[in-house]
């Protein structure tokens, strides 16, 4: 591995006040949502309602579409605006509206109902939550792309995470508390509503970043044409061709993210306050690894900590199989939560370093829409599970981790030193 070093960087202008109001968005927004953790709370709320283990894997898969595929349709429109701010701050807010939605529907609803009509109602909630995300992510990257440095982007997501996962530890024990001492389904409808203030108060500070400079606006181009440009962008950048490869094949191992807590509940018969306890484990294990993996992705960029993500998925299946205790399966957690960790630092990081800097939102879009028919493997995972139970699926999972290693440690090529790098 070749040595890049790190440049000391002139905070001008706005640069420094943007990188704390950006880390305490992250962090806050973090916090948010760890009341609600995709891989420990929602997965024991939705058996809570009544649904069975192909219920849990639509978790991601619901959560992955919603997320996703609403990114190409507004990539477009977002490479076209000068001024990326006022779209953050619409779609930022369409995002966090629909877990006060899901506060309200918990409470008054969604317990009352047939369960597969309450899953229903729960999903399509949920569902809201993650498009308006998904609706979000191409105009928030292409404004934090914009106004952070390239080689301080790594030390921005590690404190953005670190950050919100030591206020998460908090936010697990609260969790914790709720679930064991209130009584469903207040418990849960409580948590959602936390959830959302919290986020509020996150979006304050969106409100406060200057956006500097107006760009110069990509040249405007029909949806056809936009779409039919897109299979170029795949048939002429081998490197990015190369990381989505890898990049899908870490989608397919993480059809194993949902049933680790699903899986110790049934092992070792777990009352729901023990989702809070491996909230906990998780956020500490990523206060640990953000740290570290943040400063490793701006020393040699990000496709090494993508390598340890994809390792540490393989390490925390074969964990999950073999392991026969409570106290030694809280491991699997710790590189569960190290594996989201990186993801969060450095997957979409390093796309901003392999796409042109104004095709940013294309190249980001293009990289989640990819991976939409690929997170389909959770409905799998939960139709496996609920047939042959979870070792299976953790066999499987371990796979493809292990595939995804290697293809990012000996095919994809660090874009710090081959080709673009913003």
């Amino acid at each position: 591995m070749g040595k890049f070093s790190l440049p000391s960087y002139n905070w001008t202008g706005y640069v420094k006040r943007n990188f704390f109001l950006n880390i305490w968005d992250g962090a806050i927004f973090a916090f948010a949502m760890n009341f609600v953790a995709l891989n420990t709370v929602i997965p024991v709320y939705v058996k809570k309602i009544g649904g069975t283990n192909l219920a849990v894997g639509l978790i991601p898969v619901v959560w992955v579409i919603g997320f996703h595929l609403p990114q190409i349709f507004t990539a477009n429109y977002v490479r076209r605006q000068q001024s990326k701010k006022k779209v953050v701050m619409l779609t930022a807010l369409m995002q966090r509206l629909p877990w006060l939605l899901l506060s309200i529907l918990s409470f008054l609803i969604i317990y009352k109902i047939d369960a597969n009509l309450g899953l229903i109602v729960f999903f399509l909630g949920f569902l809201l939550a993650s498009v308006g995300g998904g609706m979000n992510l191409p105009a928030w990257f292409d404004l934090l792309t914009k106004i952070t440095p390239t080689h301080i982007r790594g030390r921005l997501f590690a404190f953005r995470v670190t950050l919100g996962a030591v206020m998460g530890i908090f936010a697990g024990y609260a969790a914790k508390q709720v679930l064991d001492n209130i009584q469903y389904p207040a418990n849960f409808s409580l948590l959602f509503g936390i959830a959302f203030l919290m986020m509020m108060i996150s979006y304050l500070f969106l409100v406060l970043l200057k956006e500097e400079k107006v760009n110069t606006a990509a040249k405007s181009i029909h949806w056809k044409e936009f779409l039919k440009s897109l299979p170029h962008i795949l048939k002429s950048q081998v490197n990015y061709r190369n990381y989505l490869i890898a990049d899908v094949l870490m989608i397919l191992a993480g059809m194993a993210n949902a049933f680790y807590t699903v899986y110790a509940f049934e092992k070792f018969n777990l009352t729901s306050g023990y989702a809070g306890d491996f909230t906990i484990v998780m956020m500490i294990a990523t206060v640990f690894a953000s740290l570290v993996f943040g400063l490793l992705a701006d020393r040699y960029g990000h496709r090494i900590n993508l390598f340890f993500g994809a390792l540490f998925t393989f390490i925390a299946c074969i964990l999950a199989i073999f392991i026969q205790t409570l106290e030694l399966y809280y491991s699997v957690f710790v590189f569960s939560a190290m594996t989201i960790a990186l993801i969060q630092v450095s997957r979409i990081t390093i796309v901003a370093e392999l796409s042109p800097q104004e095709e940013t939102s294309t190249y980001v879009s293009l990289s989640n829409v990819i991976t939409v028919p690929f997170v389909l493997s959770g409905i799998f995972a939960g139709w496996l599970a609920d047939i042959y139970g979870y070792i299976p699926v953790f066999v499987i999972a371990g796979i493809f981790a292990a595939l995804s290693a290697f293809w990012f440690l000996f095919i994809v090529k660090e874009p710090r030193f081959h080709g673009i790098s913003n």
